[in-house]
């Protein structure tokens, strides 16, 4: 099963139409890493058996999320185990893209993907780590429910009540944000800044505004700010006060900062976190069109699973140079342990196909994953020694460690080693 993940992830760095293109015998398609490590028909055959739950069919009044609920059980109660956030933690939606039919399939205009499965997301500010997450479902979404504070409420008091009385900072969109949900996260020690829908129950009445202009109001800890931009802005915060302060864009006819409310500039620099973490996922994704749902679900898991080591990875190797720190990188590093730990001599005994005679290319002795690129240590740049041998001089910041050699990542590499689209 390992060896089924390890080849998934490696798919999104190799991109085809078809998961068969993998295993094509086609010379401009060939990959030999894919059928070294599994055939493809049993890897058809995993992915086609895949499923998550020992239950029969769902009957009447069973979750829809019933054929994962064991992975996504497991899956929030290691995102709570694993790691303690800062001061600063947000709220937002993510989205699981899937078009086909299912009754909890969403709409969100604002996301890059905008139908799928929708996910309320708790993210650590700092680090990006996610720290929880609830399935929206309808009226079966699990959370505990308040009757003063509604659905949207209710989700954001689930997913902070492990830090009640910590006095953290949580930032959240106009979607949770409310009057009654500020005053009751204020009683658990909790401080709240966000957008706030301005028909929202208990909201003050604010007079028309000119460009530029702010007006707030207090309510005892909460203070209700408007503040007209190029359209009016409503926020609602129980960490600032009315005070203006410098943002990070120039007026150009003064070439000063332009002044913005503090509570607005606050709420910008610390609320993308959730966005962010789709974008990097976008890039890394195992999701695969044509599946079932509760796969794709599974495979947005792994990508989130992926994502959170990368960032402890991270702050536990600051010092690391920043090319280093690179999400792709990282994945890559994952998928060769993986191959090396799991692979066993059935990976490692398989031939690799030689490329054409007329390059200096070698077989793959032992394990392929051993021979994917590495930077070169201390930063060194190095010529290409497959370059060389054709009379091309290029600097490369790459090696195969086995081989000694330094190598441009593509195609030198894979034509040195004699595998095309080797990793």
């Amino acid at each position: 099963m390992y060896m089924f993940l390890a080849i998934t992830m490696l798919m999104t760095q190799n991109s085809r139409h078809t998961i068969e293109e993998h295993w094509s015998t086609e010379p401009l398609l060939k990959s030999d890493i894919f059928s070294t490590l599994m055939p493809r028909n049993r890897y058809c055959t995993i992915l086609g058996m895949l499923h998550f739950s020992q239950s029969g069919p769902r009957r009447e009044g069973d979750s829809i999320l019933k054929k994962n609920s064991d992975v996504v059980n497991h899956a929030r109660q290691k995102y709570q185990e694993s790691f303690i956030p800062y001061e600063k933690i947000c709220i937002d939606e993510s989205i699981v893209p899937f078009k086909g039919r299912l009754s909890i399939k969403q709409y969100l205009p604002k996301k890059r993907n905008r139908f799928g499965i929708k996910l309320f997301v708790l993210c650590d500010v700092r680090t990006g780590i996610i720290l929880d997450f609830i399935i929206y479902c309808g009226l079966q979404t699990e959370i505990t429910r308040f009757a003063d504070l509604g659905v949207s409420g209710s989700v954001v008091a689930t997913l902070i009540e492990r830090f009640y009385g910590t006095n953290r900072k949580l930032y959240i969109d106009n979607w949770y944000s409310s009057p009654k949900l500020s005053f009751f996260l204020k009683h658990h020690d909790i401080h709240t800044c966000g957008t706030v829908n301005k028909h929202r129950s208990g909201m003050p009445k604010f007079r028309k505004l000119k460009k530029g202009e702010k007006e707030a109001k207090y309510s005892d800890p909460m203070m209700a700010l408007k503040w007209c931009d190029k359209k009016n802005i409503h926020m609602l915060t129980t960490i600032h006060k009315d005070e203006m302060g410098p943002s990070d864009k120039i007026d150009r006819s003064t070439g000063l900062p332009i002044m913005k409310p503090e509570c607005v500039i606050d709420y910008t620099k610390n609320m993308g976190t959730v966005d962010t973490a789709d974008m990097m996922i976008s890039n890394v994704q195992c999701l695969r069109k044509t599946i079932k749902w509760y796969k794709k679900l599974f495979f947005h898991l792994i990508d989130m699973h992926l994502l959170n080591s990368f960032f402890m990875y991270k702050l536990l190797n600051a010092n690391l140079p920043e090319r280093k720190l690179r999400l792709k990188i990282f994945q890559l590093s994952v998928i060769r342990q993986i191959i090396q730990k799991y692979g066993g001599q059935s990976a490692s005994e398989r031939t690799i196909v030689r490329s054409a005679p007329d390059h200096p290319t070698r077989k793959l002795p032992g394990n392929a994953a051993a021979h994917m690129p590495n930077y070169i240590p201390n930063g060194k740049k190095l010529r290409c020694k497959f370059c060389s041998s054709r009379g091309v001089r290029k600097i490369t910041r790459f090696m195969c460690n086995v081989c000694k050699v330094a190598l441009c990542v593509a195609p030198c590499s894979q034509l040195y080693h004699g595998a095309t689209h080797l990793y």
